[in-house]
């Protein structure tokens, strides 16, 4: 009888065990699924600012309607990053360039949203005046710019 008890209980003891490994592995996916998205995120809104500073120097030629969308899936993007980096994904084994700040200092840099998505806004009002277009750009890139020095990992 001793040892059903005791086979019994390193039974239980090893699937406890193994579900909190279970457990471990399924946090660690999610946090890599979150990391990717976000890479996913913000390389749409990088591919599109490269776009936009293609047309800008007059390297390429794009409709105004081509603008727009660029800029307004940029103000779409800015509108969804809160949300994407709400979860703090420092035990992610991807690779992620977001600092530790954004979510000690949330607040303040969740709060950098809006004026990135208000300059993407602008930016696509202005498409069609190529004056109007490089101010709203420029402030546009000051907002990217900020906030990846200060939350980003070189």
């Amino acid at each position: 009888m001793k040892h059903f008890v005791t086979a019994g209980l390193m039974t239980a003891s090893l699937a406890l065990g193994l579900g909190a490994f279970g457990t471990a592995q399924a946090d660690e996916a999610m946090d890599n699924e979150a990391v990717q998205t976000r890479q996913m995120l913000m390389d749409g809104i990088g591919g599109a600012m490269g776009t936009l500073g293609c047309y800008m120097k007059g390297q390429c030629e794009l409709p105004d309607g081509v603008i727009r969308n660029l800029a307004n899936g940029i103000a779409f993007s800015a509108s969804a990053a809160p949300a994407a980096f709400e979860q703090n994904t420092a035990e992610a084994s991807v690779k992620t360039t977001a600092k530790p700040d954004v979510w000690t200092n949330w607040d303040e840099f969740a709060g950098r949203f809006p004026e990135m998505k208000t300059a993407a806004l602008n930016l696509a009002a202005a498409a069609g005046d190529k004056g109007a277009m490089g101010a709203a750009l420029g402030e546009l890139g000051k907002s990217c710019k900020g906030c990846h020095d200060e939350y980003r990992s070189k």
